[in-house]
């Protein structure tokens, strides 16, 4: 959102610079509508965050259990613990990025091997990788995984591997 923001901002300043070189009145205005889009956009991202910081405040308070005082006979026992709510699942970390020598680079750029993309995971990856395990995965093309803008596994290093199966095929092995 706060990039949309941006986004209108200088998609109303090149309303203005327009509108200052060919003097058309329209241009002015639609510069004005986009800046009070783009600040109506801001306003609702500072809302979002705010509520947001709120919610992480009020979960990380512990729930107060109230205690009988004393524990005299005749009177109540204490009441029992509130369980907690369950925390949402941690979202899983993504493997680090390859680090892809040159060489390897610049045999796979063109390749269309098989590789392996986990939906909203910006790796690819090998058959067999570790990481992967047993998530459901998108078989691609890795030429289409590098165009968008899937990036190598560490894990298991898919532009090392392919590029070597590469070279191995060119040498005849």
């Amino acid at each position: 959102m706060i990039l949309a923001a941006g986004l209108l901002v200088l998609v109303g300043l090149a309303l203005f610079v327009a509108g200052l070189s060919t003097g058309v009145n329209a241009l002015f205005w639609g510069c004005v509508a986009a800046c009070v889009v783009a600040a109506g956009l801001l306003v609702v991202a500072w809302r979002n965050i705010a509520a947001r910081a709120k919610a992480q405040k009020a979960a990380a308070q512990p729930a107060q259990v109230p205690v009988a005082a004393g524990g005299a006979p005749g009177t109540p026992e204490p009441a029992a613990p509130v369980a907690a709510e369950p925390e949402p699942p941690r979202a899983v970390e993504d493997p680090p990025v390859e680090e892809v020598e040159v060489t390897d680079l610049l045999m796979i750029v063109d390749l269309t091997d098989e590789v392996l993309v986990v939906d909203e995971h910006p790796r690819y990856h090998v058959a067999g990788c570790s990481w992967v395990g047993s998530r459901a995965t998108i078989p691609l093309p890795l030429d289409e995984a590098r165009t968008d803008g899937f990036t190598p596994c560490a894990t298991c290093r898919p532009d090392r591997t392919i590029a070597g199966r590469a070279r191995a095929s060119r040498n005849g092995r």
